[in-house]
């Protein structure tokens, strides 16, 4: 859910749309309006066979048997999908939270069943609850799950959960769930902004309580649409975030992007990080505090030139140090224009008062943007470029804060859309090769310098091999966890063919990304005993690769926007979006580390 050359979102009496635009000769638009003709698009099935060999988990263990480091088993988190005839393919965009012992998880993903039905009115049965993003529990350390539908709107004041699901644990008792998502009225569609769910294991299950609700103040006021009848909220939340503290305080904080009103229209900025906060377990949120303001670089309402350039800022990630430290870190850039720059950075921002203010932005690292250069499966024309962080709060390395981000090797700057060779009335932009790393780099001075970045993986070759997506995370005695995606972009013969329709132009001619590669994804762990100075030879976590280009999938993106995974007591605890079924499930695992729990 994030901008191209600006950003609109047009939220209606019964629907919530989405429109991406995209600087070039002519304009990519993919508009989200219940269930678009792009989300609609059904691939050819089918998925790469299973391959077990790689790892022997016992049947009991979560972690398998045999010497640290290990790998369990792999486990589908949601339910059966049914299919065309009874709902919609696709659960992807994951995030997790775990209890220190690792018995009791609670996943979250975008649910495309979350379509079929009241606002959106696509006629297909919906999920029970029913809503976009949805839930699963494990109580015996993530060997079975539950799928829990979503957060019931009924329950809870018509807060219709719209996916970018984000989970924590924290509050007073260190056993409250946090399940932060957008939201939209359940009964008029209207714009509700972020809603924050809270619940908790009890009786061998999982419940959600209640539901807190926060929005942009100017979110309530109307602003006409750049070409489009009618106004919309002037201010749009997208791509919240969420982080709990641990210590009983009851502190949390959401980092989001605003896309503001600029040049008199609503929405039409490129992207404003702003923070909330509660100091009370969630009872109440205050803010917004800006973080770092709006980048759209003319804001001169009625000149030809308003709103035509700016700085992108998104994927926005906050986290908590062991003095109360809050820190935010995220996408600044690409520069956006009649072409997309192929540079960005990413950047952290910090507050010593408990995120009422905040310092100055540091940059992080100055990287190769992704935007233009995703897997070629991605069924999306844009990639974001997700940092994520973390801070140790117990250990050796207590205080020390840590980035993951991913960086092309080359700038990347994406082939022209021109006619499909061997297709009438389709159009295709080619495929994009190159590789990408994994990076993370730490500050041990509250994120006012930060060390050389170090690659989590080995060097890749120029093409065909990217990472990306990683998450990081940090376990009580030290111990420094990265997972991410890794993909294969090859042929795996000499007449395959890769298509993905990534969007539709403005006379609603399909767009398809096409060409001999494909997107063959394995989820990856990658481990440091010596707090982010070099990391572990990676072990593969997924027994089974994704060919995504022949994943059936009803939601855009297929793959979804990031991955989730949390860890404590030397586990860890992925979660990610899978297509070994043929189409985007949830699979999780757990992995016992090579060090010693403290």
């Amino acid at each position: 859910m994030e901008d191209g050359r600006r950003v609109v979102r047009l939220v209606g009496v019964a629907i919530v749309m989405l429109l991406l635009a995209l600087f070039a000769q002519t304009a990519l638009a993919q508009v989200r309006s219940g269930v678009p003709a792009a989300h609609q698009e059904f691939l050819s099935g089918g998925a790469t066979l299973p391959d077990l060999s790689a790892f022997a988990p016992g049947p009991t263990s979560p972690t398998g048997v045999g010497r640290p480091p290990r790998v369990g088993p792999n486990t589908r988190v949601n339910a059966p999908q049914e299919g065309v005839t009874g709902g919609l393919f696709g659960r992807s965009e994951t995030t997790v939270a775990a209890t220190d012992d690792g018995k009791l998880l609670v996943a979250g993903w975008n649910d495309a069943e979350g379509f079929c039905g009241p606002p959106f009115g696509r006629e297909c049965p919906a999920q029970t609850p029913p809503g976009l993003s949805g839930y699963g529990y494990s109580t015996d350390g993530g060997l079975t799950w539950t799928d829990g539908g979503a957060p019931d709107p009924v329950l809870f004041g018509h807060a219709f959960t719209r996916g970018d699901p984000w989970l924590d644990r924290g509050g007073f008792d260190g056993a409250t769930f946090y399940y932060a998502n957008l939201a939209v009225d359940a009964t008029t569609g209207a714009d509700l902004g972020v809603s924050i769910h809270r619940g908790h294991f009890a009786g061998g299950g999982f419940a959600w309580e209640d539901v807190r609700v926060i929005n942009a103040p100017n979110a309530q006021k109307p602003c006409p649409v750049d070409g489009a009848p009618g106004t919309a909220p002037c201010d749009f939340y997208d791509k919240e975030a969420l982080a709990a503290a641990k210590d009983g305080s009851g502190t949390a904080y959401i980092s989001l992007t605003n896309f503001i009103e600029q040049c008199g229209f609503a929405q039409y900025g490129f992207g404003q990080i702003e923070v909330w906060r509660t100091a009370d377990g969630g009872d109440t949120w205050q803010g917004p505090v800006i973080v770092s303001p709006d980048q759209t670089e003319n804001t001169t309402p009625g000149d030809l030139a308003c709103g035509f350039a700016g700085v992108l800022q998104q994927a926005s990630v906050p986290a908590i140090g062991p003095q109360g430290e809050v820190y935010v870190v995220w996408q600044f850039g690409p520069s956006l224009a009649a072409t997309t720059a192929p540079g960005a950075e990413i950047r952290v921002a910090r507050s010593l008062d408990g995120g009422v203010t905040f310092d100055s932005p540091v940059t992080v690292a100055t990287i190769n943007s992704m935007r233009q250069n995703p897997p070629v499966g991605y069924n999306r024309d844009r990639i974001i470029d997700h940092p994520r962080i973390a801070v140790a709060t117990t250990g050796p390395y207590k205080g020390r804060v840590y980035v993951t981000y991913y960086s092309a090797v080359a700038p990347v700057v994406a082939g022209s859309i021109t006619p499909c060779p061997t297709s009438v009335g389709e159009m295709c932009r080619p495929q994009t090769l190159t590789s990408s790393q994994v990076f993370l780099t730490f500050s041990d001075d509250q994120g006012l310098t930060w060390s050389p970045a170090v690659p989590v993986a080995p060097e890749p070759p120029h093409l065909g091999l990217k990472r990306w997506w990683p998450v990081v995370s940090v376990q009580p005695g030290g111990n420094v966890d990265v997972i991410y995606y890794q993909s294969q972009e090859v042929a795996p013969d000499a007449n395959s063919v890769c298509s993905v329709r990534i969007g539709t132009l403005a006379d609603n001619t399909p767009v398809f990304r096409r060409g001999p590669a494909h997107s063959l994804v394995d989820t990856y762990w990658a481990q440091s005993l010596n707090g982010g100075a070099t990391f572990s030879t990676p072990v593969r976590v997924s027994t089974a690769t994704s060919n995504w280009c022949s994943v059936t999938s009803n939601i855009t993106p297929n793959f979804g926007d990031y991955i989730g995974s949390a860890s404590g007591g030397n586990r860890v605890f992925p979660v990610w979006a899978d297509g070994r079924n043929g189409v985007p499930d949830v699979f999780a695992a757990q992995i016992l580390g090579a060090g010693k729990a403290p």
